[in-house]
């Protein structure tokens, strides 16, 4: 752990709240799983590596990948409406998944533009990215405090509210951020279970700003996951690299291709690698192969889809109240601002 504090003040900086040995121990374990299973499957926070974090960040400015910049209008539409929800009350902000924290500057330069001092605890699970995205912010914005955390998303949360409550400085209400519709890469069953997981952490009069890519026509969906440039493909297939470099794989990327498809009775975006031939692939380090037949699929990512209905009912389900939902004007995507619903053991508190 980096040294944060000095006279009480936290100083710019990355806390590892997991150890690197554990984190290589972790994607080892879940690409045996993954890869043994009778349907073979790679969790898609496996794509975030350090090449995967700077394939991403081409992703978003990609023409056919409309969610960075719609999401990115959204937030200079409102953001001083956003801030008008915490008029009179100092916040700290906490990003999940922050990566380079473009959009998010949006955000912080509308809560900077009053007086005082401005506290961030971006969480993401790239220590890189975190690093240049703390040099970038603390250059452009004199009065930001920035603390990133390297962990992922419910752990970095307790993390925060530690740091927190020890350094005093640093306002106890928080505005947490989840841009990018992330939530979207979770089953629905397990997004209910993550609200939950949130709704659980001391939260004193703490709110969300939470991104989600709206139910849309299938042909349009398709194109923002198989970009022209092939830039999606490219990070989808840096699973199997990934895999290469760590894992003493023997991937044949030219014997894999992406395949992005949606599925209508699920609303979601699929992504896969698929096996163009019978093959077997050694990985060296968990002392084993694995069988591909041609047209097996490896599952990498879901993209859920949401309607204005489901949000709001998915927030009531878990404990949040919407606030408000702001919408693009072409109603392409939302970000839903909630509360959480008081109660007598929150209350208490």
């Amino acid at each position: 752990m980096l040294a944060m504090v000095k006279a009480y003040v936290i100083e710019s900086s990355v806390i590892c709240d997991m150890q690197e040995s554990v984190q290589d121990g972790e994607f080892a374990s879940e690409i045996r799983e993954g890869l043994g299973a009778r349907f073979k499957y790679i969790k898609p926070k496996n794509f975030y590596d350090e090449f995967g974090s700077i394939l991403f960040e081409k992703i978003s400015i990609q023409p056919e990948y409309y969610l960075t910049r719609t999401e990115s209008s959204i937030l200079e539409k409102f953001k001083s409406d956003i801030r008008k929800a915490h008029q009179g009350v100092d916040i700290s902000i906490v990003e999940l998944g922050s990566g380079s924290s473009a959009k998010t500057k949006i955000l912080l330069k509308e809560f900077l533009s009053q007086d005082g001092e401005l506290y961030y605890f971006p969480i993401d699970v790239s220590k890189t990215i975190l690093n240049e995205s703390i040099n970038n912010l603390t250059k452009e914005f004199k009065n930001l405090r920035v603390v990133g955390v390297c962990s992922d998303f419910l752990a970095g949360l307790k993390k925060v509210d530690e740091l927190i409550a020890t350094y005093h400085e640093a306002p106890r209400r928080k505005l947490v951020v989840f841009l990018g519709s992330s939530k979207g890469n979770f089953d629905r069953s397990h997004v209910k279970v993550f609200s939950k997981g949130i709704r659980r952490l001391p939260n004193n009069g703490d709110k969300l700003l939470v991104g989600f890519d709206l139910q849309k026509e299938k042909t349009f969906l398709e194109l923002a996951y198989n970009d022209r440039a092939g830039v999606t493909a490219q990070s989808n297939l840096n699973l199997l690299s990934r895999i290469n470099r760590e894992l003493s794989g023997e991937f044949d990327l030219s014997l894999f291709k992406h395949e992005a498809i949606y599925n209508y009775s699920k609303n979601r975006i699929e992504m896969y690698l698929v096996s163009i031939c019978d093959q077997s692939v050694a990985i060296r380090q968990l002392g084993r192969e694995f069988s591909f037949k041609k047209g097996e699929r490896i599952h990498t990512e879901n993209s859920h889809k949401f309607s204005i209905r489901e949000i709001n009912m998915l927030a009531k389900s878990s404990g949040l109240s919407v606030t408000k939902n702001y919408l693009d004007d072409n109603k392409l995507y939302c970000l839903s601002l909630l509360g959480y619903v008081s109660s007598t053991s929150k209350s208490s508190k």
